[in-house]
């Protein structure tokens, strides 16, 4: 993160101190819970009522989160919470209840109904009561087959038939699966699904004349597999271009360019420049997070694991609050944090933490004890400027653990709410048997072990760095009603049909920490957008960059948005420091005020040039003294209009990629010709923003007529 020691300008600088101190708190408590719902703020309530300010003021000078988690587990009130499992759990009854109804819709050939009715069906089952689970299960492959969602009913008749299926009726399931295959082209596996289907029949419950029946159907499928040569499967193909790293991968930072290098400063902390000229769109960044987290109010909809749309969701074992893409996602979150997570799901909601709360504990519960012990003496060592010996490792917990936390600037009322937090996820962790068998008979006070200890002050630390470093995980965009495109610099777009670009909202699905994005700055006249595919972040760049300029996304206040004063207090309350962008600096209009003139470029020195006066041809540069030709500059502009109105019209008919190529080449020759502001120049950068953001993974949604 950019920052800096100025005052905020227009007459905010008396009471700065005051102020900060405001906003800090402000901002620390929205990061933490809830002050409308949950229990916890009421909590946080009670116990503050046992401390007082001199408490507060020695809790703010400890000297590490060691010493501060220790002193909060004696702070003898905080124990009077009451930490223990409490999640939705499975119901038979209400599993059979869903799958009749899935039955009724089913036979009134309602198939997105019947498949609603039946996934509920398949998340309530018991997995150990009986065969609850594997019907609900083989009654949804017969709606996906249908729905023409074949590998989705293959994995569901694999679950089921794992899941104990009565032997009475393998028959059908597996006849369905080698009918999926078929329409997937692959002869062997269905001739053995055919063949396996007819050996079940010898435990089918039907009499002799169904049994004949099905008998001469399965040998009519095994003959028709014979002879034809498997097609080879079809590869998943993105709907993003591939995210190739512009000029490969750095060796410094392996999910960067090898043109993204590391700077240091004390304002500015590490971020992110690049070290040559780099032209418009270019991919400058692409990574996967370290972890993350999904809204509660995603789960029925988006994989817990992969935040990939669901279709035919998969459960877990015992909860119902989590919803898995596959068998795979559901197996590796479990293996992780799931299972750490599971029974205290709907205690971690009913409290009223934030998402910065569960991305904490996510970050903890992603790996086992064994892990931190063993990773415990190099908690100590600090943090360095990434290098060729020593490049930049973003799968390593350490990458995570060295973000910016800003506890030099955190008040003692601040390290007390979150150390709070801390211990409150620690006893979730007790509980849940992280630390070995826990004993709920046993006083909830009793003395921290050096294991509790320590996760209990990297969970403090891991809620500073969170603050900060967290990244909003979004959606694919969702059309809404059409519009026209260029009608408003804020109006997003998206493909929907052949020819037809719609409004659209990027839905916001949880948050996620990425330790190589994490190196980029903010800057209110951001030089980088990003897209999702899937759960990973890709960086591109909007306009043109030089040696030395800096990979600067936008936290939120964009100047063609918002006024500077609004977006300085924004940024201070939120992120802790006052912008010092150009936009800033020089107090640049907001796109509703932006001038229609253009001032021209000095090709020497870069700066602005005086206004051409009379008929020369040529303008003197009052900085470096050069000159520039201002009528071959402008006829250069001219000739760039007409890349802006075919990028306008591409736009326009729904071809994106061909809109990005001739936005790309609009923004880098006006940028080199012109400088910001420029009202076209802006909405030509912002129209790339959106169609970037189109090439993510996309869910539609009819659009409102």
């Amino acid at each position: 993160m950019a920052g800096g020691n100025e005052e905020l300008r227009n007459g905010v600088s008396n009471g700065m101190d005051d102020l900060e101190e405001y906003l800090h708190r402000l901002c620390s408590e929205v990061t933490l819970w809830s002050t409308k719902e949950g229990f916890f703020s009421h909590f946080v309530e009670q116990i503050s009522a046992h401390v007082s300010e001199q408490f507060l003021e020695k809790f703010g000078k400890m000297k590490d989160d060691d010493e501060r988690f220790r002193k909060i587990w004696e702070v003898k009130p905080i124990h009077t919470l009451k930490v223990t499992s409490f999640f939705k759990q499975k119901s038979r009854e209400v599993s059979e209840k869903r799958r009749n109804d899935g039955n009724k819709a089913f036979q009134d050939k309602k198939y997105q109904q019947a498949l609603i009715a039946y996934s509920q069906a398949v998340m309530r089952a018991p997995h150990h009561d009986g065969d609850t689970y594997s019907l609900a299960l083989a009654n949804r492959s017969a709606v996906l087959y249908h729905l023409e969602q074949y590998r989705h009913c293959l994995t569901d008749i694999d679950l089921a038939l794992k899941a104990d299926y009565p032997p009475s009726l393998t028959y059908k399931v597996l006849d369905r699966r080698g009918q999926c295959l078929l329409k997937l082209r692959q002869y062997r596996a269905a001739f053995e699904a055919f063949k396996e289907a007819a050996q079940a029949l010898s435990a089918a419950d039907l009499n002799e004349k169904k049994l004949t029946v099905w008998e001469k159907d399965l040998a009519k499928k095994i003959d028709m597999c014979h002879g034809k040569e498997d097609e080879n499967e079809e590869k998943s193909t993105s709907q993003s271009p591939s995210a190739n790293l512009f000029c490969g991968p750095s060796r410094v930072l392996p999910n960067a360019s090898s043109v993204v290098t590391l700077q240091e400063s004390k304002d500015e902390g590490r971020y992110a420049v690049v070290n040559r000229r780099v032209p418009t769109g270019q991919v400058l960044m692409a990574e996967r997070p370290y972890a993350s987290v999904l809204m509660e109010n995603k789960s029925g909809f988006h994989c817990t694991h992969c935040y990939l749309r669901l279709v035919a969701p998969v459960p877990c074992e015992w909860c119902c609050g989590v919803a898995f893409c596959s068998p795979k996602c559901r197996d590796l979150a479990v293996s992780s944090y799931h299972r750490w997570e599971c029974r205290f799901l709907d205690l971690m909601i009913g409290s009223g933490v934030s998402l910065n709360v569960s991305l904490a504990l996510r970050v903890a519960a992603q790996h086992d004890l064994l892990f931190f012990q063993k990773l415990q003496d190099r908690l100590s060592q600090p943090a360095v400027l990434p290098s060729t010996t020593s490049p930049h490792r973003p799968e390593d917990y350490l990458s995570f653990y060295h973000m910016a936390g800003l506890e030099e600037h955190r008040s003692g009322r601040d390290f007390f709410h979150r150390a709070l937090i801390a211990a409150f996820l620690l006893k979730i962790l007790q509980r849940a048997h992280y630390f070995g068998k826990w004993d709920d008979e046993g006083p909830p006070d009793k003395p921290l072990t050096e294991d509790e200890a320590l996760l209990g002050r990297l969970l403090l630390r891991h809620l500073q760095v969170s603050q900060f470093n967290a990244h909003e995980l979004h959606s694919p965009l969702v059309p809404l009603a059409p519009c026209n495109p260029h009608s408003q610099i804020s109006g997003m777009t998206f493909m929907s049909g052949e020819n037809n670009y719609v409004a659209t909202k990027s839905v916001f699905l949880g948050l996620a920490v990425y330790p190589t994005v994490a190196f980029c700055n903010h800057s209110c006249f951001p030089a980088v957008a990003r897209f999702f595919d899937g759960d990973k972040m890709v960086i591109v760049n909007l306009r043109p960059l030089s040696p030395g300029d800096a990979v600067a996304e936008n936290y939120g206040p964009i100047f063609t948005h918002m006024p500077r004063q609004e977006r300085q207090r924004k940024l201070l309350s939120r992120y802790w420091f006052r912008c010092r962008c150009e936009a800033c600096e020089q107090d640049w209009p907001m796109y509703e005020m932006m001038p229609e003139r253009r001032m021209l470029r000095c090709q020497t020195c870069g700066t602005a040039l005086p206004v051409r006066t009379g008929n020369k041809s040529h303008v003197k540069c009052t900085q470096c003294g050069s000159s520039t030709n201002a009528v071959d500059a402008c006829k250069a502009l001219d000739k760039a209009q007409k890349v802006f109105d075919s990028a306008r019209e591409h736009m326009d008919e729904g071809r994106r990629e061909e809109a990005i190529r001739d936005f790309n080449r609009y923004v880098d020759t006006v940028s080199g010709l012109v400088v910001p502001p420029h009202k076209e120049l802006h909405l030509a950068m912002q129209s790339l923003r959106h169609l970037v953001a189109c090439r993510g993974t996309i869910v539609t949604a009819p659009a409102k007529k």
